[in-house]
């Protein structure tokens, strides 16, 4: 089992690194973003890129998850390469599609949104680069099905350090605006295209197999529904803001929003991307409700200590990437998105269940209703209080998640979780995540060291609860040895 939650953590941690470089990309130009656009601006660009966001996450009809899955399964190689170009060939002909569909609607879809065809250009870019985002899934998925995550970090890292450049330079010198932006991203998606199809065409035998894509459809559907309520419910709000307070909120939100994904960009999509392959592995090994049981303690714990970092430092985070005033008000949002995407990693984990017992349609009854709780909740909230209640509205909703992926997730494969050692880890957590609001208003230096102190002090009360028991304080440590020992050795080297 050590040797599974070694390769969790490798896998985990290079995927980090792709997975960050391509949302790196929107912190480093946050301070180009917030220079060279107004609040509204920026609230437009949030807007457009949930958009394309909602277009790749429903057209992909989650055809790459059910190609990992029924690939994972299958021990002969041959049979496994035609799954995947089964997947490859449905993907074209639904990015195919989907441009046929909407690119003659574009001015359309700009009226609709914005009141004005002023937009259509920013339609069109949205719509390119959303067929290219639902194709280059699939080569992704490949690297991670043959756990190639080193080629999955250089291959998204170069993606994001071309759209970085080309975003300097139609930003900055060419002051394009918005449409220099999604021109950027469709140049990052393109070269990722063309650069994904040697390992595209290694892995594939040209075999169509109806069949099998049969199989994966009904397997996806239900997911697409969850997908479609997963997007109602984690990206309405910034609708529901637009219709009740204006572009100029929406801006605000979506830059608070950014700062505490970090959380998520870090951690939970990282670790997504790490462990599912390896999870499907471990089905059917004595050990492995025993694994995925201690893998949510201790990600938890990481989780926890994650988030109420940024809680802690997202003032200052954000007074470093913001240049206008303007924005800076933003931060009042943080603290509180930051532990919701917390609870979001553990409800993750209890939704597996539904992967591994290929009941997925509870996936997609647990979304409806946690969409419905968080729209309702987003309109009486942002009404009441303004963006603020879009960050309560949030919570509340994951909170629900959580609650019904453990209790549903138990009746179609219980795992025996550590409710007790997890609900510990939280409750300290979200005691000190409380401080995060009550220290802001002093002066810079008076709040970083209460801001470390607070850390510190989050670590020590870990381990007064004894939560963990010695041998794995002991494991912890001989781990914190072994890599500062290996940081040396490095160093050395040079």
């Amino acid at each position: 089992m050590f040797k599974s939650f070694k390769e969790t953590i490798k896998h985990s941690a290079i995927y980090g690194l792709g997975n960050i470089s391509s949302k790196l990309v929107g912190f480093l130009l946050l301070p180009l973003y917030t220079d060279y656009l107004t609040t509204s601006e920026y609230g437009i660009l949030a807007i457009i890129e949930i958009t394309g966001q909602i277009l790749v996450s429903v057209f992909s009809l989650n055809i790459g998850t059910a190609m990992m899955r029924w690939s994972s399964e299958e021990k002969e190689e041959s049979k496994k390469k035609s799954i995947i170009f089964t997947s490859l060939v449905a993907t074209l002909i639904i990015a195919g599609l989907l441009l046929i569909i909407l690119l003659p609607f574009s001015a359309k879809f700009s009226e609709i949104f914005f009141k004005t065809e002023t937009f259509t250009d920013y339609f069109i870019l949205l719509f390119l680069t959303s067929a290219f985002g639902i194709y280059n899934l699939i080569p992704l998925t490949i690297m991670r099905l043959r756990e190639k995550s080193a080629l999955f970090a250089t291959l998204t890292t170069l993606k994001f350090a071309v759209t970085l450049l080309f975003n300097i330079y139609f930003l900055a010198y060419l002051k394009m605006g918005i449409e220099g932006i999604l021109i950027s991203q469709l140049i990052g998606q393109a070269l990722l295209f063309l650069f994904s199809i040697p390992i595209t065409l290694k892995n594939i035998v040209p075999k169509f197999k109806l069949s099998v894509l049969k199989e994966m459809i009904n397997y996806g559907v239900p997911l697409v529904f969850s997908t479609i309520f997963a997007l109602a419910f984690t990206m309405s709000d910034r609708f529901i803001i637009k219709i009740i307070s204006g572009e100029a909120s929406v801006g605000l939100y979506s830059l608070g929003h950014k700062i505490a994904s970090v959380i998520n960009m870090l951690i939970l999509q990282s670790f997504q991307l790490g462990f599912l392959p390896i999870a499907y592995k471990k089905l059917g090994d004595p050990d492995e409700k025993r694994f995925f049981s201690k893998t949510l303690t201790y990600y938890t714990l990481l989780l926890v200590a994650a988030g109420l970092s940024v809680a802690l430092f997202g003032k200052e985070l954000l007074e470093i990437l913001a240049q206008k005033a303007s924005f800076r008000a933003a931060y009042s949002v943080i603290p509180i998105i930051a532990f919701a995407f917390v609870l979001k990693g553990i409800q993750y984990n209890f939704s597996l269940s539904f992967h591994y017992s290929k009941k997925t349609s509870y996936n997609a009854l647990i979304v409806i209703i946690s969409a419905i709780v968080n729209v309702t909740l987003n309109i009486w909230f942002v009404t009441a209080y303004g963006y603020v209640g879009a960050a309560y509205a949030m919570l509340i909703s994951i909170f629900v998640m959580m609650l019904l992926s453990y209790y549903f997730g138990k009746k179609v494969y219980p795992i025996p979780f550590e409710i007790k050692r997890i609900t510990v880890i939280i409750f300290i957590g979200a005691v000190f995540f409380t401080f995060s609001f009550l220290i802001n208003d002093y002066s810079l230096f008076i709040r970083l060291i209460a801001k470390t102190a607070i850390l510190f002090l989050f670590a020590l009360a870990v381990l007064k609860s004894k939560v963990f028991n010695e041998d794995e304080l002991s494991g912890l440590k001989r781990g914190i040895k072994d890599f500062a020992a290996l940081v040396r050795r490095k160093n050395n080297e040079k």
